[in-house]
């Protein structure tokens, strides 16, 4: 053992340094404002807002799902013939799909007056409940066994048969491709504009030429697709289906 182990004894324990900064320790000179509100509390006060737009905007439109027997019996209590001013009997009738055909009947005069709970689409002799429902399903991926399986299992009534679905289905992919043509020619000329060119080269053999534009717009297509229908155990034809262009240059093709 050394001289100085021996001076030191047996429980001498060495002091600790102290640390007195060095040349990368920030000084902080100014007290920094910090904000106690927590992201959470900011998020809730966006959604307050919006709570009150929402509040104030009339909800009175579109379409409810309520208990028939509820409606039914709620309003009866205070429907009152307009002729004898007679307590007066409403009651429904399934008229054709979702839509049904409610009537007030009057026994003292025999009075009788009808509306319907969904209204007609302007451009056919469709209605919009029906409309609305096949396409609400085909845009999650079902088609005519699905809204079945829905009307069923929400207690509603049986939807509308196989050919009127097929000719409803019809006519939303004619206005599907309306929309999409407008779409895919507006798409064009925003990239016309941007790029100072009209020739649009994707990859392909197909111009498709968009008025009143001067000159034809080559838009060539060659894509590769993959598509997969689901095995629910329905004859619906559902699944997804995948196509990915290829970019090419001009001199290529």
């Amino acid at each position: 053992m050394s001289s100085k182990a021996q001076r030191r004894g047996s429980d001498y324990r060495r002091e600790r340094k102290r640390f007195h900064n060095n040349q990368y320790t920030r000084k902080v000179s100014d007290k920094l404002d910090v904000d106690c509100i927590s992201a959470s509390a900011k998020k809730l006060c966006k959604e307050s807002d919006l709570d009150k737009e929402v509040r104030n905007f009339n909800q009175s439109n579109g379409y409810r799902l309520i208990n028939i027997d509820i409606l039914l019996s709620e309003l009866s209590q205070y429907v009152t013939c307009p002729n004898c001013n007679t307590k007066a009997v409403l009651k429904e009738k399934i008229l054709y799909g979702l839509v049904s055909e409610f009537y007030v009947e009057c026994h003292s005069c025999s009075t009788l007056s009808t509306f319907k709970s969904s209204p007609v689409i302007a451009s056919g002799k469709d209605y919009e409940v029906n409309t609305r429902i096949t396409y609400a399903m085909r845009t999650v991926g079902q088609g005519f066994c699905g809204i079945k399986h829905f009307c069923t299992a929400m207690d509603l009534p049986p939807p509308v048969s196989q050919k009127a679905y097929e000719k409803i289905l019809r006519k939303i992919n004619l206005a599907s491709c309306e929309v999409a043509d407008d779409s895919m020619k507006n798409a064009a000329k925003e990239e016309i504009l941007a790029s100072g060119s009209n020739e649009i080269c994707v990859s392909g053999d197909v111009r498709v030429a968009i008025l009143p534009l001067p000159q034809a717009i080559k838009m060539d297509y060659g894509v590769g697709q993959d598509d997969h229908l689901s095995g629910r155990g329905d004859s619906s034809v559902s699944g997804y289906h995948i196509v990915g262009d290829r970019r090419c240059c001009i001199s290529c093709t």
